[in-house]
């Protein structure tokens, strides 16, 4: 699935989402640079925009200064990274913890797997991208029965 369409059936899903407006007006940059960096990383792109909207609603929250919530380098935590960063920070953790649920545990706290802990975690960031996916299936589904 291409991020753009991901992006489309998330302000679908999400008729309130925080931010919207910023997010509609860079919904162009931010699928090409969702698309460009899943595939150099090979991550989902579905995981990485989902992380991303709940780390910072994909850059647009006021205080992210444009971080999709990995920094550029682990010397330079306080450099808010972008897409191409979060991918990478998502590919190591699927080296390390060889699942997408650890993927995103490392991604969030550094370890592959935490009982307990406080903001999202890989369930959040499954339910949300459970929900594009059905309101995109239902979207295609409309499309094809219009023709």
């Amino acid at each position: 699935m291409s991020a753009a369409a991901w992006l489309v059936a998330l302000l679908a899903a999400y008729p309130h989402l925080a931010h919207r407006a910023c997010i509609e007006a860079r919904a162009p940059q931010i699928a090409a640079d969702a698309d460009a960096a899943a595939a150099r990383h090979g991550v989902p792109v579905a995981m990485l925009l989902a992380v991303a909207v709940l780390e910072s609603h994909l850059g647009c929250a006021p205080r992210s200064g444009g971080c999709w919530g990995a920094p550029v380098s682990r010397t330079r935590r306080q450099t808010a990274g972008r897409a191409d960063h979060a991918a990478s920070a998502l590919a190591l953790g699927l080296r390390r913890c060889h699942s997408d649920e650890g993927a995103v545990s490392h991604f969030r706290w550094g370890v592959c797997h935490r009982a307990a802990h406080v903001g999202y975690g890989p369930d959040d960031v499954w339910r949300l991208a459970a929900r594009v996916a059905d309101t995109l299936a239902r979207v295609e589904t409309r499309r094809a029965g219009v023709r």
